[in-house]
């Protein structure tokens, strides 16, 4: 076996080696994705994160050559229950893991918006401002309830950036109580200002944001809708340009169609006009909802994965999805890992994108219906059509997610061959070719 990374450090702390037993027939892992790159063969184990070149056979016994395959668990004894494995090493995982109280708080000042973008999942709902009843009591609520560490807050909407008042407020009684924390934001970018840079830089410890762009000129003002009729597109092109060169890191995120799409590289020739300091500037491209849920979401997945030389060319960074694809993570989302979101009237959910009805309490009386928010994610619940997929242990392991993709699988499978693709090219560059049993990472 020539290995070609390790695997996750923090998981081969918990997993012992399967060893080769005798008279057991052994069969590749549902989780073990081959693949052929550059004339050679490799097989990633999408659960351990281990990675390999070579090939697996049909079938083993102990004692034929192959133990250390069996061992590493990339053959498994035939009708293992992966599925049942896998979630009780992540539900130990979660556990070695856990840290007590609350580790972040994506706060929504508002459901408001200064803009009616037509793929808002929040159409509909009243825009609601909190009160300074409410903002108080969010305040009671995260010192009561935080980890004694450094806590995340996330801002978001709504438009967040309608209240910084509100923002102001919250940050500055943080800072008074001696709460060590730090800001992120998602934002439509319009209303930033001067001002609010240096708000952002000296009272809201904020060191990153998150911007929709939304396409070229005429998809953008299409697609945001915004109430006010001004040049708002050029307004977030110059803002993107002041928060880097004020050393705040942006992920430009560009939701994206078929209509959309053909505009892609004028939108980047915009960006490079407007952005000086690229290296604090992340562009990565996300399918609207209706195209993943729709029958064409794997030809989009597909120009978005072939679409990262254009944002290389382009000088910005692409999203860093390896250093994470590589790692064994417990916690898939906000609502498994010790995060609460805050309603703009003060109920509590597990995540930004859950419907009201996944409300499980609130910030006066904390949580009142706990039954409501464990069986939101409960690990043990596995929609029917995961438990055999080779990419499980890269998903959430929980039903009630509302994210639902029409060719999961297989839009899972597109990224995460053109990830390990581009690791294994940039192995090459910097790597001579490895003896047999010499590992590279």
């Amino acid at each position: 076996m020539i290995e070609i990374c390790k695997p996750d450090a923090a998981l081969a702390k918990v997993i012992l080696p399967q060893k080769a037993q005798p008279g057991i027939s052994y069969v590749p892992s549902q989780f073990v994705l081959p693949f052929s790159h550059n004339g050679k063969q490799y097989v990633f184990n999408v659960f351990t994160k281990q990675l390999i070149e070579g090939e697996l056979p049909d079938s083993a016994h102990a004692g034929e050559g192959f133990d250390d395959l069996i061992e590493a668990m990339f053959l498994v004894p035939e009708g293992k229950d992966e599925c049942a494995y896998y979630k009780s090493i992540a539900r130990m995982m979660r556990l070695y893991g856990q840290k007590k109280g609350v580790s972040g708080y994506t706060i929504m000042p508002t459901l408001g918006c200064n803009a009616r973008c037509v793929y808002c999942y929040e159409e509909g709902r009243k825009p609601v401002k909190m009160t300074p009843e409410i903002v108080e009591q969010t305040i009671r609520y995260i010192l009561k309830t935080r980890s004694k560490e450094n806590i995340t807050i996330s801002w978001f909407g709504g438009e967040p950036l309608l209240c910084p008042d509100i923002i102001d407020h919250i940050c500055d009684r943080l800072r008074e109580e001696n709460v060590s924390f730090q800001s992120i934001m998602v934002t439509n970018g319009s209303l930033i200002t001067p001002g609010i840079i240096e708000k952002m830089l000296t009272r809201w410890n904020l060191g990153r944001l998150q911007i929709s762009l939304d396409g070229t000129e005429q998809d953008y003002i299409a697609r945001k809708r915004y109430y006010a009729d001004s040049d708002q597109y050029h307004t977030v092109l110059h803002t993107i340009g002041q928060l880097s060169e004020a050393g705040i890191r942006v992920a430009v995120r560009v939701n994206v169609d078929e209509d959309n799409w053909p505009g892609i590289p004028h939108l980047l020739d915009d960006m490079d006009r407007f952005v000086g300091h690229k290296e604090n500037v992340t562009v990565y491209f996300s399918p609207l909802m209706n195209v993943r849920a729709g029958e064409n979401d794997l030809a989009m997945w597909k120009k978005i994965t072939e679409a990262a030389p254009l944002v290389n060319k382009a000088g910005f960074r692409p999203l860093a999805h390896l250093r994470s694809f590589m790692k064994f993570r417990a916690n898939r989302c906000m609502a498994d890992s010790g995060c609460e979101v805050i309603g703009p009237d003060g109920s509590l959910y597990p995540c930004e994108h859950c419907p009201p009805e996944s409300r499980f309490g609130d910030i006066f009386n904390g949580t009142t219906d706990a039954q409501a928010r464990y069986e939101f994610c409960r690990t043990d619940r596995t929609r029917e059509m995961c438990r055999k997929c080779v990419f499980l242990p890269d998903c959430t392991s929980f039903a009630s997610c509302p994210w639902v993709d029409a060719h999961c699988e297989e839009a899972h499978k597109i990224n995460a061959l053109s990830n390990l693709k581009q690791m294994l090219d940039q192995r090459a560059d910097q790597t001579e070719e490895p003896d047999e049993d010499e590992t590279v990472c």
